[in-house]
């Protein structure tokens, strides 16, 4: 134990004494920080007036879900074989981040004036980041806007990023920087985000990216080349050009079709399976040659 926390627990416990008027509580740190896989502990010094009986329990806070760590003298199934009791303090091990969480101690104590106090602890666990994904387009047109991307999701506390361009570290705010004087580019360093705009040929080179926290790194991804083209106006034109010369041509084309009835429509033909009946011709030189009397 160092000097700070003796110095600690003695005054907390020199309070308690002088505090008669009903159950008291302290911790000796009421923010706890430790690394995956290795043991927290968690502290609750408490003090009673009369009641020799008081009632100790233990919860876990993760927003609005509360669950119980010890409850009844007994801790709870899911705790049992990683959790001890130290007193009315406990030893938690082999933390993960699922441990991660606001733990409570609360003591009842019928018999005293003051028959009820708790304590929050905040529990931190520490992960070193994993290796960052970075995004970083092969290429892109001088003027447009740019965005490259970085990020990993392991990391406890979430991880800081710096960008490197050739090597060289890319500050968040590049005006300090007399070589990135003329660079319009900002850096987030807490997103992982390098934005250009607009982005300029002088701005291709090789990009990568670090990730790091109070647990461990940097991590870095693989460096991967941006290469930044100028507008080429005068190709731009002459495609223009060539285009709307073809259009012409087809106009004219059709055009002149039209006008010499290629494009006319064709009569329908005859169906094959059409029947036709011939009607023989009258014969209009009929003489009478016999008379009938009656």
């Amino acid at each position: 134990m160092t000097r700070v926390e003796i110095f600690l627990c003695s005054f907390s416990l020199l309070q308690l004494i002088y505090q008669s008027h009903g159950v008291t509580i302290t911790s000796l740190h009421r923010n706890v920080e430790v690394k995956e896989f290795e043991t927290a502990q968690l502290s609750c010094i408490y003090q009673v007036e009369r009641d020799n009986n008081a009632r100790l329990e233990w919860k876990k806070i993760v927003g609005n879900h509360v669950s119980f760590v010890y409850f009844n003298g007994l801790l709870m199934e899911k705790y049992k074989g990683r959790v001890e009791m130290s007193g009315s303090s406990i030893r938690l091990r082999d933390v993960t981040r699922e441990d991660m969480a606001t733990y409570r101690c609360e003591v009842a104590a019928a018999g005293d004036e003051v028959d009820f106090a708790e304590i929050d602890i905040k529990l931190s666990v520490l992960v070193p980041p994993a290796v960052p994904t970075c995004k970083v387009p092969s290429s892109a047109m001088s003027g447009s806007r740019v965005v490259l991307t970085c990020k990993e999701s392991d990391g406890s506390p979430p991880s800081d990023y710096t960008w490197f361009k050739d090597n060289k570290r890319l500050l968040e705010r590049p005006a300090k920087d007399l070589a990135y004087i003329n660079t319009s580019y900002t850096v987030n360093q807490k997103t992982g985000v390098l934005t250009f705009n607009p982005v300029k040929k002088t701005n291709s080179g090789s990009y990568h990216c670090e990730a790091k926290n109070k647990a461990g790194g940097p991590k870095e991804c693989s460096a991967q080349y941006m290469q930044i083209n100028d507008l080429d106006v005068g190709a731009i034109v002459i495609t223009v050009i060539i285009i709307a010369s073809v259009l012409s041509l087809c106009g004219f084309g059709m055009y002149y079709a039209h006008r010499k009835g290629y494009l006319g429509n064709s009569r329908p033909s005859k169906g094959k399976g059409t029947n036709h009946t011939t009607v023989p011709p009258v014969k209009e030189d009929f003489k009478h040659t016999k008379s009938f009397i009656i």
